[in-house]
């Protein structure tokens, strides 16, 4: 299975035309789709709107898994929970009463087989259990969760702004669609922004030797990027794909969450889609890297 950077890559290069924003756009939602059909727009809206609104009667049977309606609906619940909630493994069950563990199971194992989502293992590190005893009592029964995440982002964009809204553009309402997918479309970018971030700061030319990377969660604590370098040292990162610069204030919350954290941490990594305020630009940044959206066009690199 391919990586991320490999299918960026892929996806560039049959669109060179666009820049760096657009390219990351526009990977994050129409990576998985059938490629050469695709008629991009100058606007990213307006090229989801004619190549997956206009067209979502005949798209509905590459996303039908189920033959009976029952199982689709229940997977299409599923699916809208991976793409909106935590994406943690056990979520469903904690959010959704109408569907037993033992059918989720069932449902999930069938995604496995198809290829529809992946596994994102957790790395928090647990308590020993033979100190069990020695646990505080809210310890004892946490148990750590992987997250599960969409291998093709085409699916986490249909599950994300079309499913909840299928009963409305098969009668021609498209408001509600447009509305929801103007308002958090941002937000839905941001995941792909961190998985690319994650793969930037692999780059050999930062000079890090990295040799692990991805996001961070345990029980109190949530990280985009969380690195690990040859010498077993750490970076922590934050990635922003907002309109606002990304000012001294977060640099502080990263910092405050290192505290925290039973790791040699070396580094900071901020990664904005809008810049850094000036006050960033200030700071003794002896052990901070910032990266703007202009450093992501290194991912097409060979």
């Amino acid at each position: 299975m391919q990586n991320i950077k490999n299918n960026f890559k892929k996806f560039n290069i049959l669109f060179p035309y666009l820049n760096i924003k657009e390219q990351i756009e526009n990977f994050a939602v129409f990576d998985g789709f059938k490629l050469e059909t695709i008629d991009i727009k100058e606007n990213i809206f307006e090229s989801i709107r004619v190549n997956i609104i206009d067209n979502h009667l005949r798209l509905r049977k590459y996303f039908k898994l189920y033959d009976d309606l029952k199982s689709q609906n229940e997977v299409n619940t599923i699916l809208h929970k991976i793409a909106l909630g935590d994406r943690k493994q056990y979520a469903l069950y904690r959010t959704n009463k109408n569907i037993s563990q033992n059918r989720g199971r069932a449902i999930y194992k069938k995604l496995y087989e198809l290829e529809i989502i992946k596994k994102e293992a957790t790395r928090e590190k647990l308590p020993d259990k033979t100190i069990y005893k020695l646990l505080k009592k809210e310890l004892r029964g946490y148990v750590a969760e992987d997250k599960i995440k969409f291998i093709k982002n085409i699916y986490r964009f249909w599950y994300t702004f079309i499913s909840p809204f299928e009963n409305e553009l098969e009668k021609g309402i498209y408001k509600s669609t447009i509305g929801n997918l103007e308002k958090n479309f941002d937000k839905f970018v941001s995941l792909t922004f961190e998985e690319l971030s994650n793969e930037l700061l692999k780059d050999k030319r930062y000079g890090l030797s990295i040799i692990e990377s991805g996001g961070y969660w345990d029980k109190t604590i949530e990280l985009d990027l969380l690195a690990r370098d040859i010498n077993h040292k750490f970076i922590i990162g934050e990635c922003k794909w907002t309109n606002q610069k990304i000012c001294k204030n977060v640099l502080r919350k990263l910092e405050y969450k290192a505290k925290n954290l039973n790791y040699d941490i070396i580094k900071f990594a901020l990664f904005s889609k809008n810049g850094f305020s000036n006050s960033l630009y200030k700071k003794d940044l002896e052990n901070v890297m910032l990266f703007d959206i202009k450093d992501f066009k290194r991912l097409n690199d060979d």
